[in-house]
C-alpha cells in the first residue's frame, strides 16, 4: 500500500524546512512509498468520551477553532475525549504556534496570525477555563511564527514562559502568576546575538539555551534569576552544532541534534558547568556525538532521574522510522536500548512525554491513497531498559496542529 505521508514539520529548527527542499515554514507534503503509519494496539475507547478518572489529558489544536481535549486512562485501556468537555475558541485554520503546560495547571497556545497567547487553567477534570486577561497581547508574534514546539516553552517549575522573536534578535520572557496570568518580566524582551531558532533549558531550570536560526552552528546559554531576568553566561553564545536543545532532569546535561544539515545521524551531549565563573558553559561530553540509526528530526528526553532515557524521532523518503531509544549515564554517555529502534509501536515525527516519564506520545500525520490527511497519537509506555510497547491503540485527531500532554493535578 502506497500511502502519501504529510509530515507536520513543527520546525525543530527552521532550518529543518530547508532539508526537504522549499517547503513551507512549518508545514510540507511528501509522497511516501510503503509507509508503516499505522501502529498496532488493543482496546481504545474513542466515541463519546470517557468518564473514569484520568492520568493525564491531551490537548490539540484543532483547526476548525476550536481546542480539542482528551483523557488518557491505561488502566481501562482508554484514550477518548474528555467528558463533558467545552472546547474553548481559538482563531480558525490554524494550527497554531506551540502550546505548552505549566505546572500541570496552565495550558499555554500562541497564534503569530493575531499576536496573541492564549492561556488557559486546566481542572481536575481536564476542563479548560480562561485566564484572566487571556488572550495575552504579543504583537511581536504577528506574522513571525515561533519555531516549532521549542519556539516556545516553560522551565521546569512553571513558573516562567519563554517565547523567541523570529523577527529579530530577542526573547520574551514572562512570569506565570496567580491563576496563570502572563506578565512580561522587567527588562524582556533580552537580545541574543543571533535570530533565535529554538529553546531549552537545563533540567534544574537555572540556564536558558538559545540555538542560531541562521547557522545552527551555535548556542548562546543565559542564567536565569528566579525573577526571569536573563543575563548571558561567561563564554556564550558556545560553538555547537545544534538545532534542538534539551536538559537532562538532573541538570548535568544538555542533549541536541543537528539543524543545518539532513542526514546527520547524530545525539550530541554536553556537560553543563555547575558553578565557578563560566557556570552554564557546555562543553561535549567524552564520546560525543553519538551516531543515532536514523537521522534524528526531533528527540524527546525521559523527565526523571536515574537512567534517563532519550528517544528520538525521525522518517525518510518513504516512511516514518521506528523511534530509536537510548539511556543516558551519569557520565553523558548514550547506549543504545535492547531492542532498538523499536519496530511496530508509535512511528512518528515528534513526541512528548507526561511528566512522570512513565508514557511517550508520539504524533504523525500522513495523506493516505485516497489523498485524506489522517493525523494520530501512538501512546507508547516506558519499560525495562527503555522498551516501549503501546498498550493503548492510537488515537485520530480532528487535524494536524501542535498538541501536549500533562498529568492530571
Amino acid at each position: 500500500m502506497t500511502i502519501r505521508v504529510r509530515a507536520i514539520l513543527v520546525s525543530v529548527v527552521v532550518m529543518a524546512t530547508m532539508w526537504l527542499g522549499g517547503c513551507g515554514h512549518y508545514v510540507c507534503d511528501h509522497t511516501f512509498g510503503n509507509a508503516t503509519c499505522t501502529s498496532s494496539g488493543s482496546g481504545i475507547s474513542q466515541g463519546g468520551g470517557t468518564t473514569s478518572a484520568a492520568s493525564a489529558y491531551l490537548y490539540a489544536v484543532d483547526e476548525a477553532g476550536t481546542i480539542d481535549g482528551y483523557a488518557f486512562n491505561p488502566s481501562t485501556s482508554s484514550l477518548a475525549a474528555i467528558s463533558s468537555y467545552t472546547a474553548p475558541a481559538i482563531p480558525t485554520n490554524l494550527f497554531g504556534d506551540g502550546m505548552v503546560v505549566a505546572q500541570k495547571q496552565y495550558l499555554y497556545t500562541a497564534f503569530s496570525s493575531v499576536g496573541q497567547i492564549y492561556g488557559w487553567s486546566i481542572d481536575s477534570s481536564g476542563a479548560l477555563t480562561a485566564i484572566s486577561g487571556s488572550p495575552f497581547t504579543a504583537a511581536f508574534l504577528l506574522g513571525n511564527p515561533a519555531n516549532g514546539p521549542w519556539g516556545m516553552i516553560a522551565n521546569p517549575a512553571g513558573t516562567l514562559l519563554f517565547v523567541d522573536d523570529t523577527s529579530s534578535e530577542a526573547v520574551y520572557v514572562y512570569s506565570i502568576g496567580s491563576g496563570g496570568v502572563l506578565t512580561a518580566v522587567s527588562g524582556s524582551p533580552f537580545s541574543v546575538p543571533f535570530f533565535p531558532g529554538n529553546l531549552g533549558t537545563d533540567g534544574l531550570g537555572k540556564y536558558l539555551y538559545v540555538t542560531n536560526e541562521s547557522s545552527s552552528q551555535q548556542v548562546a546559554a543565559y542564567s536565569i534569576a528566579s525573577s526571569g531576568t536573563l543575563t548571558a553566561v561567561t563564554g556564550s553564545p558556545f560553538s555547537a552544532p545544534l538545532g534542538q536543545v534539551q536538559g537532562d532532569p538532573s541538570g548535568d546535561f544538555l542533549i541536541g541534534i543537528e539543524g543545518s544539515t539532513y542526514g546527520a545521524y547524530d545525539l550530541y551531549v554536553y556537560n553543563i558547568t555547575q558553578s565557578g565563573s563560566s557556570a552554564g558553559a557546555i562543553t561535549p561530553v567524552s564520546g560525543s556525538p553519538f551516531k543515532t540509526t536514523y537521522s534524528p528530526y526531533a528527540f524527546a528526553v525521559q523527565p526523571e532521574t536515574g537512567g534517563t532515557g532519550v528517544y528520538s524521532f525521525s522518517y525518510n523518503t518513504s516512511e516514518f522510522n521506528p523511534v530509536e531509544g537510548y539511556t543516558l549515564s551519569s557520565t553523558g554517555t548514550l547506549t543504545a536500548d535492547t531492542g532498538s529502534p523499536f519496530s511496530g509501536v508509535g512511528d512518528g515525527s515528534w513526541g512528548i512525554f507526561d511528566q512522570s516519564g512513565a508514557y511517550l506520545f508520539v504524533y504523525s500525520s500522513y495523506s493516505n491513497e485516497s489523498g485524506d490527511v489522517v493525523t494520530q497519537i501512538a501512546p507508547l509506555d516506558i519499560g525495562s531498559g527503555g522498551a516501549l510497547t503501546q498498550p493503548i491503540s492510537t488515537l485520530p485527531l480532528v487535524t494536524s496542529g501542535f498538541w501536549t500532554v500533562t498529568d492530571s493535578n
